[in-house]
C-alpha cells in the first residue's frame, strides 16, 4: 500500500507535484514548442537543398520540332536502346553523372528521347518539364514515362544530383515491393 503525501495547509499541489518530480503540464507547451523549431530548422535546411520537375509544354515543342537548346549538356539513365530518362542540365552547372551516361551529339539526343522506355505502369504519355532549383531557376529539362524523380543541388558546390527514376522495387502496378 503506498501512501500519498497531501499538500499541507498552505501549500499548493502544484508545488508538491514539482518536488516529486512528476512532469507537470504546463511544461508541456514549452517542449513542444522546442521540438516544433527544431524540426522547422531541419525541414528548412533540408529543403533549400531540392529542386523539382515542372511540367513545360513548349519544351515538348522544341522536341517535336527538333529545335531543344543546345545550352544543356544531355544524359540519359536506363538502357543505352531503351532508356528511362533523358535530362538536359544547363551547361553552367556541374552535374553528379553518377548512374547517368553523357549524350555526344543532338542527333543522338533526339534518339534517345524517341526511344524512351513507356514500361512505367501508370505510363499514359511523355513528360517534358523544367528542371528548377529551390529558388524556382530553370537549370535543366526532362524527358522521361516517370513523372517524378527527386532532383537535388549541393548548395556549397552547385553540383546538380538527379536520381534514376527507375525503382527495381516496384511491381507492375506501380507498388512498391518489400
Amino acid at each position: 500500500m503506498q501512501v500519498i503525501d497531501m499538500p499541507k495547509q498552505g501549500q499548493s499541489a502544484q508545488k508538491t507535484c514539482q518536488n516529486e518530480n512528476i512532469h507537470h503540464t504546463r511544461c508541456l507547451p514549452t517542449v513542444n514548442c522546442i521540438i516544433l523549431l527544431v524540426f522547422f530548422a531541419v525541414i528548412a535546411g533540408c529543403a533549400g537543398s531540392y529542386g523539382k520537375l515542372v511540367s513545360n509544354p513548349v519544351i515538348m515543342d522544341q522536341y517535336q520540332t527538333g529545335t531543344l537548346s543546345d545550352d544543356y549538356q544531355f544524359y540519359y539513365s536506363g538502357r543505352e536502346g531503351l532508356p528511362y530518362a533523358v535530362v538536359g542540365i544547363d551547361k553552367t552547372y556541374q552535374f553528379n553523372a553518377r548512374l547517368w551516361f553523357k549524350i555526344d551529339s543532338m542527333d543522338q539526343v533526339y534518339k534517345k528521347i524517341s526511344n524512351l522506355s513507356d514500361l512505367h505502369p501508370d505510363a499514359s504519355r511523355m513528360r517534358a518539364a523544367d528542371i528548377l532549383d529551390h529558388n524556382g531557376k530553370r537549370i535543366g529539362v526532362w524527358f522521361s514515362y516517370y513523372y517524378y524523380t527527386p532532383v537535388r543541388i549541393n548548395s556549397e558546390t552547385g553540383v546538380v544530383e538527379i536520381f534514376n527514376p527507375y525503382d527495381p522495387n516496384e511491381d507492375d502496378r506501380g507498388w512498391f515491393i518489400r
